[in-house]
């Protein structure tokens, strides 16, 4: 009899693997996802300015900021109404800080002025638009973002506000030379520029507003004078006719100039934004004698932070036993309440000197050197002497304990020299200098103060062999 138990039969069921071929379409989609996503990011953004007048701007035109293109003019159409052109713009994702509220667009063109020639560029190659940004963000103001913007007729006439400038009106009979942009100068240096002119509000007289620059904001005080120094005065007298020009620049763009009292006359008071004053037609002869003495500020340092005013200084003498020959050194110190505090090569002769020879000539002055200096160290010293009324107190000098973001302050008509603390290095009480940074002997002895609080931290010497260096000062140095 047959067996009726069936044999067990194997079912075949084919092995499912992962195929590679499959991982090719998901990284090229993965890596156009990618590059799309990159793509998307660095597009940029649009905006509109409106603008009165294009002056030929077209597609493709550049908007600059700083002479660097930021980015490019999509379209340029008429307003429906025909009363000006709006432009489309894409600024480049690293400029899009720029669309903010406060930043001002206009066009770039050649326009020609008594005084300046301006846009000369565009003669040749084309017009572009001008971007100037608005506030940058901070603790209390953030960041807002703006994209419609309407464009200025000319470019401004003071490109940027800092919080402690000052504004105040000036009221004359006439407008005489007064326009917009005119200087305003103190001793013929420029220290602020009118705004706006017109006529005040019930038409007795004519306003000015007038802008002056946060560093000079001291020399204004309640008997300030303002005098018109534009055109050209003439008198008549029993020699003939004097004619009398402030300058060649009033002569052609006009200017308001102001004198300050000594501050012992001029008050103590502080000038608020929007004061008063009269605009004289010419300056009596006592504003022209005022000479006082008022610290100036610096937009680089805090506010009510005083720069210090380093005195020139040379010394020079003979040396050498059969034929002698001449010696000498250059550079800065500073009148302290205990003395003249600067480079020890400047305080004091060569061990070699012929001491009959020696002179000190500080700030016009000689200086007579009836000994050595109150102390000497780490190449600076302090001489017992007394050459200037302005004297820095003890009490602005800081020992630092590491490098920090500082200013070399040497010649006061010249703009102080930033020290970056990443290019300063602590060294056996000083910081080195970093040689990338270009220093010459014109600033030996120059005054380094912190940009944090403003104070005294050390004097830069400057050695052709061994670089620059800050030699720090303890805070009894003073």
């Amino acid at each position: 009899m047959p067996n009726s138990r069936s044999h067990p039969t194997a079912i075949l069921k084919p092995e499912r693997r992962l195929s590679w071929a499959w991982l090719v379409p998901l990284l090229a989609l993965a890596l156009a996802a990618w590059l799309g996503f990159k793509a998307w990011g660095m597009r940029g953004v649009t905006i509109t300015v409106q603008l009165d007048n294009g002056y030929g701007l077209k597609p493709g035109d550049e908007v600059r900021y700083r002479g660097i293109g930021v980015g490019k003019i999509d379209a340029v159409t008429i307003l429906p109404d025909l009363q000006g052109i709006l432009l489309s713009a894409r600024l480049t994702s690293q400029s899009e800080s720029l669309a903010r509220v406060g930043t001002r667009f206009w066009v770039v063109r050649p326009q020609l002025h008594l005084t300046r020639v301006e846009g000369l560029e565009t003669l040749v190659g084309p017009r572009f638009l001008a971007a100037l940004p608005g506030a940058p963000e901070s603790a209390n103001t953030p960041l807002r973002r703006q994209r419609d913007f309407v464009g200025l007729s000319e470019p401004p006439i003071v490109e940027s506000f800092q919080p402690d400038d000052l504004d105040i009106i000036l009221q004359a009979p006439q407008r005489g030379s007064l326009h917009a942009g005119a200087p305003i100068t103190y001793r013929q240096t420029q220290v602020g520029t009118i705004l706006s002119v017109g006529l005040a509000g019930d038409s007795s007289a004519v306003e000015a507003r007038a802008h002056i620059e946060q560093p000079f904001v001291q020399l204004i005080r309640p008997n300030t004078k303002f005098w018109d120094v534009g055109g050209i005065q003439a008198k008549l007298g029993l020699t003939g006719i004097s004619i009398e020009i402030n300058s060649a620049e009033a002569l052609l763009n006009g200017g308001v100039a102001l004198a300050t009292p000594p501050p012992r006359e001029a008050g103590d008071e502080i000038i608020r934004t929007g004061h008063r004053f009269t605009l004289a037609e010419k300056p009596d002869k006592d504003w022209l004698e005022w000479q006082p003495m008022i610290a100036l500020g610096s937009s680089l340092l805090p506010p009510g932070a005083s720069p210090p005013s380093p005195l020139r200084a040379s010394i020079g003498w003979k040396q050498g036993r059969w034929i002698k020959g001449q010696r000498s050194h250059q550079g800065w110190v500073l009148q302290t309440q205990q003395g003249l505090l600067g480079p020890a090569d400047l305080l004091k002769p060569g061990e070699k000197a012929d001491k009959d020879t020696v002179v000190l000539e500080v700030a016009g002055t000689i200086v007579p050197l009836g000994g050595p200096p109150l102390w000497e160290r780490n190449g600076l010293a302090l001489l017992k002497a007394n050459v200037s009324s302005v004297q820095w107190p003890a009490d602005r000098i800081r020992k630092p304990t590491q490098p920090e973001e500082s200013l070399a302050i040497a010649d006061s008509a010249a703009n102080p020299l930033p020290l970056a603390s990443s290019r300063l290095s602590a060294k056996d009480g000083q910081w080195v200098v970093d040689p990338a940074v270009s220093i010459d002997s014109s600033w030996h002895g120059a005054c380094v103060v912190s940009r944090a609080d403003g104070r005294l931290l050390g004097i830069l010497l400057v050695d052709d062999d061994k670089g620059a260096r800050v030699a720090l000062l303890p805070p009894d140095s003073g």
